[in-house]
């Protein structure tokens, strides 16, 4: 027993606090942007680190501070951090990777390879794409609010939770370059205002970028028939009442969704698919009344509101076939499930060719029923 107690107390006497930081001392990078110089093509690293000030227990004051390296290639860049008052830019704390949308355009892939390899590199970081001047915007935003970085990191935090936007990682994104098959969509951020929006995806094939990207409405079908999307979303439906001759803006709620895709062989033709997607939700009228709704004003939403869907995720896929880019994973699905029609797909050529059609079964929960 006595040896028991004497075995306990040098393990808490022995792991004390002589690995940490002190409190006050203590670096955390929220964000590492990273930019082109359009004049040389050199690559800008910002990293934004915050410091806490008046260290109290439990709590202290946040300060943010930018620090911009610049190299021929980012890894370039970082080994300059070494000669700088911080030391060395190793990202064990990064919060966000921030692209340009000038550097995630050319081949980022190419430039962040080697952080696989790099220590202390926090490599499952999401990764987003900000479209404006990337050193002016950190300026006036750190310079007029201190929460800045905060409030960016649980905005883009807020897109993945809600189903609202791809999550892609910086892993993701460098191991996406070894699969043939791999597409993803890099959130797009833009700066409406005072704030931070997302304004849409950039679409990549095998870690390249594939010169097109979605809007913001066609995020919003994507993660729709991909399953991801929940929270409340807005409609702007064209049904009318009796007695009201004007369109009724409404919102929904995903309770639940499914997804499917189902093909379709056709003898000496390339095969048909279906995106067969179920949904059931809550709608919402957006004003300030409080109304239920009837029974066949439901059934008549339903098959509208199914329609729109259909409408706007048909042009969603078309824009993905523009890009070759099978985010849907139908190549992947041909592969695993079907593997005699895989074999006579030559799948870059024939993938914008085949007939993709999503269909919508919308059923709503809130009737008067």
């Amino acid at each position: 027993m006595k040896k028991a107690v004497i075995a306990i107390l040098m393990v808490i006497l022995l792991t004390g606090c002589w690995d940490r930081l002190p409190l006050k001392t203590l670096n955390m990078v929220d964000i590492a942007g990273i930019d082109l110089d359009k004049e040389n093509g050199d690559v800008l690293l910002h990293y934004i680190v915050t410091e806490l000030k008046n260290v109290g227990q439990g709590s202290g004051d946040p300060s943010s501070k930018v620090t911009e390296l610049k190299g021929q290639s980012l890894i370039e860049a970082v080994g300059e951090g070494e000669y700088t008052e911080k030391g060395p830019f190793l990202g064990i704390h990064t919060g966000i990777y921030l692209l340009s949308k000038s550097f995630a355009t050319v081949d980022p892939v190419q430039e962040l390879t080697f952080v696989l390899n790099a220590p202390y590199t926090a490599i499952n970081s999401p990764v987003v794409i900000l479209d404006g001047n990337m050193s002016k915007i950190f300026k006036s935003k750190i310079g007029t609010n201190k929460k800045f970085t905060g409030d960016l990191n649980e905005f883009v935090t807020s897109l993945e939770k809600h189903g609202i936007a791809p999550n892609v990682s910086l892993m993701n994104l460098i191991l996406s370059r070894k699969d043939p098959l791999e597409c993803i969509a890099v959130p797009l951020l833009k700066q409406y205002n005072s704030s931070m929006v997302l304004g849409g995806a950039l679409l990549y094939r095998q870690g390249k970028y594939t010169g097109k990207e979605l809007d913001k409405d066609q995020v919003q079908m994507l993660m729709l028939m991909l399953e991801k999307i929940t929270g409340r979303q807005k409609f702007t439906g064209n049904l009318t009442r009796k007695g009201e001759d004007k369109n009724i803006d409404y919102g929904f709620s995903v309770k639940k969704i499914n997804s499917k895709i189902i093909t379709h062989p056709e003898s000496g033709e390339l095969p048909k698919v279906s995106i067969e997607v179920s949904m059931r939700i809550n709608v919402f009228k957006l004003d300030k009344s409080v109304q239920t709704l009837k029974p066949d004003y439901v059934n008549r939403m339903e098959k509208e509101l199914s329609k729109h869907l259909e409408e706007k995720t048909a042009a969603t896929i078309e824009t993905l076939q523009k890009a070759n880019c099978d985010i849907l994973g139908i190549g992947k699905e041909f592969k695993a499930y079907h593997p005699d029609i895989w074999k006579s797909l030559n799948w870059r050529k024939d993938f914008p060719e085949m007939s993709i059609e999503p269909k919508f079964e919308v059923q709503i929960l809130n009737s008067s029923e």
